[in-house]
């Protein structure tokens, strides 16, 4: 397109756009210091661009693939998707764990607010995430579900890790995350920290959780589970897990482990206004689209080779 400004007036808008943009002078700072309308100043600013007089790079952190984020985005009809890249020589599972909860990190930082109550699941992704953040406003915050898994990656630790960062009061649960039967939940439930707990759930707004895979299986709370029990969960077609929501491949939730499980539930999962769903590794693929499928997530945060795999499914 060929140019519209006079050479005078090209050069009037780079004056503009040099006071504007590099010096920091506002809009009315330079009408005042040119002798022009504030509105004449606005218009320069939009031609300088429109122009090629002015032109922008947005630079964006190494590891995030911004392209792949936005084209997976617009395909599974999320709010936001943060896709990291992992460099084919830190493609190991703790690498991979790493570097998108260093990722996840980031954005939960950027999304809680102090008057959030935030909640957070369980995991290793999870705790690597809890390792790799540094600040977080203070809020509460919450453990969604009982505890499974190793000491050092169970959802108490997490929440306690978590709540130190930002030197909000946290909530946790000193329980199993499925218990024996609905008799004991109801037992459990009654007690004054776990009931405690259990009241934030319906006021949570922004909550990290990660997604399980039971095809093929990595899942830590799967393994917890009795093998006669897990088995009969796979054969009902359980293709991944969100804390203890049970859920098939083709977004079906299965009640099985409602009525004994110490989690927030499916219903709950839904109604929360930022839910963020953080998996790594290209087996988690099925899972996580099975968990999307059933209508959970509003964020996603992966790293760049289970997203290539998420936008051919």
């Amino acid at each position: 397109m060929p140019p519209t400004l006079s050479p005078g007036a090209a050069i009037l808008a780079a004056t503009v756009a040099r006071r504007f943009y590099i010096d920091g002078s506002t809009k009315s700072e330079i009408a005042d210091e040119l002798g022009l309308s504030r509105f004449k100043v606005a218009r320069l600013l939009e031609q300088s661009v429109r122009e090629g007089i002015v032109k922008f790079e947005i630079a964006t952190p190494n590891a995030f693939n911004a392209e792949l984020s936005e084209v997976l985005r617009k395909k599974l009809g999320l709010r936001r998707v943060i896709v990291i890249d992992v460099p084919e020589e830190e493609r190991t599972a703790a690498g991979i764990r790493q570097a998108v909860g260093r990722g996840a990190a980031a954005v939960l930082s950027e999304l809680v607010t102090e008057t959030d109550v935030l909640g957070i699941g369980w995991g290793r992704t999870l705790s690597a995430m809890s390792q790799e953040l540094t600040e977080l406003p203070r809020s509460l915050v919450v453990q969604m579900g009982g505890m499974v898994g190793s000491v050092a990656e169970n959802s108490l630790e997490l929440v306690r890790k978590i709540s130190e960062v930002g030197g909000g009061q946290a909530y946790p649960l000193f329980v199993p995350l499925v218990v024996q039967d609905a008799l004991t939940k109801r037992s459990l439930s009654t007690q004054p920290g776990v009931a405690a707990a259990l009241k934030l759930f319906d006021s949570i707004t922004v909550a990290a959780v990660a997604v399980g895979s039971w095809d093929p299986p990595d899942s830590q709370m799967m393994a917890s589970l009795p093998l006669h029990e897990r088995e009969a969960l796979v054969g009902k077609g359980v293709a991944a897990e969100v804390l203890a929501t049970l859920i098939k491949h083709d977004g079906t939730v299965l009640p099985d482990l409602q009525d004994r499980s110490m989690a927030t539930g499916i219903e709950v999962l839904r109604k929360i206004p930022e839910l963020m769903l953080i998996a790594g590794g290209e087996n988690k693929a099925e899972a996580v689209r099975a968990v999307i499928s059933a209508g959970l997530g509003t964020t996603l945060v992966t790293d760049n080779a289970l997203a290539e795999l998420l936008r051919t499914l």
